[in-house]
């Protein structure tokens, strides 16, 4: 069972190539010595750790039976000093021999910096510098110790004012029969603690010595100068002063990781410490680790030489010859062949089926090809079929919208203009279903750009109200509408769509609702300062629609009563155009009772702009009162009639040809305010004429250029932009906003064009 383990093992992996096989035996062979070198590695690391936590705990152990034997011979030596009689016998005014005795103690005893003697009172009487100075150390706790139990006492920890070092106290009373005579004091010097440091062989080692608030006593070394600093706020000193004794590893003050060891010490309520750095233990194993590695890399790069000197002969040529192949379609050359004859067969296996994937690459190729010329093909057509039918509608509806508002401005009979409204009207709606078929095909594409610029949602709202409540009126319907006052304001947004999604929904509404009311609501959600939730909801009391198809209400081409009219593309559009603006679209309805159609969008608010541009100027158009010389270029004489009739009402001059070639004739000859320049026009059409005015000197190559075109695509108003037009009316053309059109660019707007250069134009399809 064991004799086929490897073999069974190769089949599942699929290794099957012979190069694979003997390179995965060799990196077996050194995955052994790796996982080894890393156990040694990890094996390593724990047992100098662990030496130096041992290390730490034997110094502690170790520092603290000095300071114990240190004391020890403190006491030793204040009462062989207590039976001194230069000492004890020693008075105010009589302290030579007592200063003679103790001045030699430092030179004799390392370990300490002085001794002295007192009177009962705590007064110095001398010292290992001379006489007593005055000085009192009856209000020193260990004095009072010494006094009340009338046997030797330390002191805590302290710094010695005169050698500025950390120093514990011994103090002996001498006793004449039973009462406090003189008191001996000597200082224990802590200074032996470098020695310690020694011991470490590191210089991050640290020792320390703590009181029982976690103030630092002495620190050796101590480069921060950080003795008399309460550490008491660090993790490690708080287990240290909770702790009698142990060993633990953690950060420490400076930042650096030690293994402490520490012990409680009984006689001076003090806490001693070790602290071993761990940083430079790893970086010993880590050093060692890499050493191994190197080796065993030296080792293994001998083991693959040896490998590649055994399979150059008779696989890698092979290996090269399939890498070439493959490099070869890669670079486009499908269909590549692979001679493999003389081959090892592992590759000639390989070979084959390389053979047949490159046959079917390029067959896949091939059908790829057609298929994206295809798709191509089709997409032109479709742009170029939209760009074809929208012009050779737009044209002649020009004529058919333009003279029947025309017409309904002259003195009519009733019925007379109510068959002029009729004809306007139908003209209307076929221009509404060529926009929707556009918006559609513009949004299935993914070429419909949004813009954002600061509007406000109330006026918005007031105002797509006002363009239906006419016909609403008309059907005796009531119109509402409600914004929230946290709704009203500037937002951030593009508000020609807004205000396409709410005509839309209010149209229907009006159209579906023969009695009753319709009721426009706006409110807002959510956070002032900044992204809101704005929830327009447009409620009827219409037909309704039934349960069963509210859900094809936003499919194209789904309509509930053909009977009334549309296209059953406006919801679809709605619903796209919502989404792509992040929001969301919905429907609730009850037939015979009314719907109620909303959608809500995020939206940032915004403050005022200096200037609002979508405040509608263009529909409620005071004509100015300067009449514009204007040279209109036009080939269609309908659309020349209608123009020219729209302007000369108005009080404008217009001189009219009939191509673009007459158009720059005109230019030169004769000064003009602006230019409306029609672009198909037969021997020069308008982006050729409009070029080569730019190109003349002076005033005359800046003179305002209007495009009139049937051509809306964006692509389209691109290409006038392009030539150097100024801006872009489409066809059906209105008449107030050719007006507010020439005003703005007969006024402010051609001293704008002068100044500052090319504008942004206007999306025709906008509103």
């Amino acid at each position: 069972m064991l004799a086929g383990l490897p073999s069974r093992l190769f089949r599942a992996t699929g290794l099957r190539s012979l190069r694979l096989r003997l390179m995965g035996v060799v990196l077996a062979s050194l995955a052994l010595p790796l996982a080894g070198a890393l156990y040694f590695f990890d094996q390593q690391l724990d047992q100098r750790l662990s030496s130096a936590r041992e290390l730490a705990r034997h110094l502690t152990e170790d520092g603290v039976e000095r300071q114990r034997d240190l004391i020890g011979e403190a006491r030793n030596l204040l009462s062989v000093l207590a039976l001194v009689p230069a000492v004890r016998d020693a008075a105010h005014g009589n302290t030579d021999a007592c200063v003679a005795t103790l001045a030699p103690m430092p030179r004799q005893h390392r370990w300490t910096t002085g001794v002295w003697v007192t009177d009962p009172n705590g007064l110095l009487i001398c010292d290992t510098t001379g006489p007593g100075s005055g000085l009192s150390l009856r209000e020193r706790e260990y004095f009072q110790r010494a006094l009340s139990s009338k046997s030797f006492v330390l002191s805590e920890v302290v710094i010695g004012k005169r050698s500025g070092k950390p120093l514990i106290l011994a103090v002996q009373p001498v006793l004449v029969n039973g009462e406090v005579e003189r008191v001996l004091g000597v200082a224990i010097d802590l200074a032996w603690l470098t020695d310690l440091v020694r011991v470490t062989k590191q210089d991050d080692a640290r020792i320390l010595v703590l009181d029982r608030h976690g103030v630092l006593i002495a620190r050796q070394p101590d480069p921060e100068g950080w003795v008399g600093r309460s550490l008491a706020d660090f993790p490690h000193i708080q287990r240290m002063l909770a702790e009698g004794s142990g060993a633990f590893e953690g950060e420490s003050a400076d930042g650096l990781n030690r293994i402490w060891a520490f012990r409680h010490s009984t006689e001076t309520n003090t806490v001693f410490a070790v602290g071993m750095p761990t940083g430079p233990i790893v970086a010993d194993a880590q050093r060692d680790l890499l050493r191994g590695l190197v080796l065993l890399g030296i080792a293994g790069l001998l083991s693959v030489a040896a490998l590649w000197s055994l399979l150059h002969a008779s696989v890698l040529r092979w290996m090269r010859v399939l890498s070439q192949a493959a490099t070869r379609i890669g670079a486009g050359d499908v269909g590549t062949v692979v001679e493999a004859r003389g081959a090892p067969d592992e590759i000639r296996l390989v070979a084959n089926a390389f053979n047949d994937m490159s046959g079917r690459l390029k067959r896949r190729e091939q059908e790829l090809r057609a298929a994206m010329e295809e798709a191509r093909a089709g997409s032109r057509a479709k742009e170029d079929f939209l760009a074809t039918m929208s012009h050779e509608i737009r044209t002649p509806m020009n004529g058919v919208i333009g003279f029947a508002d025309m017409l309904l401005e002259t003195p009519l009979t009733a019925e007379q203009r109510r068959y002029a409204s009729q004809v306007r009207e139908a003209g209307r709606s076929l221009l509404t279903v060529i926009n929707d078929v556009l918006d559609l095909s513009k949004l299935e594409a993914g070429k419909l750009d949004l813009v954002r610029v600061p509007f406000r949602l109330d006026d918005l709202a007031d105002r797509c109200q006002a363009i239906v409540r006419l016909t609403a009126e008309q059907k005796g319907l009531e119109m509402h509408t409600s914004v929230s006052a946290a709704a009203r304001g500037y937002v951030m947004g593009d508000p020609d769509r807004v205000r396409q999604i709410l005509l839309n929904l209010l149209g229907n509404a009006v159209k579906f609702t023969d009695t009753g009311s319709v009721r426009l609501t706006v409110k807002a959600m959510g956070d002032e300062a900044g992204a809101r939730r704005y929830t327009f909801t447009v409620s009827d009391t219409g037909i309704g629609v039934p349960e069963d198809r509210q859900r094809e209400l936003f499919q194209r081409f789904s309509q509930l009563d053909r009977g009334r009219g549309g296209t059953g593309l406006g919801l679809a559009i709605c619903h796209r155009l919502v989404e792509l603006m992040g929001g969301e679209i919905g429907v609730e309805s009850r037939p015979g009772v009314g719907s109620t159609f909303w959608f809500s969008l995020p939206l940032q608010p915004a403050s005022a702009p200096e200037r609002d541009d979508h405040d509608g100027g263009a529909l409620n158009h005071q004509p100015s009162s300067r009449g514009a010389r204007i040279l209109l270029a036009e080939d269609l004489a309908m659309n020349r009639d209608l123009v020219i009739a729209m302007l000369t009402r108005a009080g404008h001059h217009v001189d009219a040809v009939s191509d673009g070639a007459a158009a720059v004739t005109a230019v030169r000859e004769r000064a003009y305010d602006l230019v409306l320049m029609d672009v198909q026009m037969p021997v020069m059409d308008g982006l050729e004429a409009t070029r080569r005015i730019r190109a003349l000197p002076g005033p005359l190559g800046r003179i305002p250029i209007l495009a009139l075109s049937a051509g809306v695509l964006a692509v389209e108003v691109e290409r006038c932009r392009q030539a150097g037009m100024d801006d872009h009316l489409a066809k059906p053309l209105e008449k107030s906003r050719l007006l507010a059109a020439i005003d703005h660019w007969n006024g402010e707007g051609r001293r704008t064009a002068v100044d500052s250069g090319p504008i942004r134009m206007a999306d025709p399809q906008g509103d």
